[in-house]
């Protein structure tokens, strides 16, 4: 949305200011109108600095190997907690989603995957609100392990693999606090059950 074109919605962008940027983000101050005179002068917007088509900047990817779920114990250090999550990471600028799946998914876990046997999850707006960025999601049925993961993220723990009834009852049970990670198990148990 340019400055001074509604959107879809009837809002309109009338002044765009950036208040910090890094490698990977822009974040923006938006001056924004609504219908009915309502005025928002510094809604946050977060943007990473590339995204593919449909503003998809991220992938997260399941694994699965030797039919257990694989997931990375990492420190967030915006939370000041430990959480299980699936591999993930940024498209890089000369990448497709499932391409920037397989590479995270090598990184992060030293498991290998076939670009072309990825289960296409769909995608997520991770927090809608604020960052302008879509998330692609997928699964890896069919993982071999290669090597050691790289230990180069800061907060990155080291993988678990969890039986697929263990990783139904972290669902169940309410214990997975990443969105992405939650979502992806979510669908793919649905992927697996609509293709028995």
């Amino acid at each position: 949305m340019s400055e001074a074109e509604p959107s879809a919605a009837g809002i309109v962008l009338k002044a765009r200011r950036t208040v910090f940027e890094n490698s990977r983000f822009h974040v923006y101050a938006d001056w924004v109108a609504g219908e009915g005179g309502l005025e928002v002068k510094d809604y946050l917007v977060v943007a990473p600095r590339f995204a593919a088509g449909d503003l998809v900047t991220g992938v997260t990817v399941l694994p699965i190997w030797n039919d257990h779920i694989v997931l990375l114990k990492t420190f967030r250090h915006a939370i000041r907690r430990e959480t299980l999550e699936a591999p993930r990471g940024f498209i890089d600028h000369d990448e497709t989603p499932r391409q920037a799946a397989v590479r995270e998914l090598a990184e992060e876990t030293g498991l290998a995957a076939d670009p072309a046997n990825l289960v296409d999850l769909g995608n997520c707006a991770p927090e809608g609100s604020t960052i302008a960025a879509r998330i692609a999601l997928f699964a890896a049925p069919d993982c071999r392990m290669v090597a050691s993961p790289a230990a180069d993220e800061i907060g990155l723990g080291r993988y678990q693999a969890i039986s697929l009834r263990d990783a139904e009852t972290l669902l169940q049970e309410m214990r997975l606090e990443d969105p992405t990670t939650a979502l992806c198990l979510h669908r793919y148990f649905l992927w697996v059950e609509k293709n028995r």
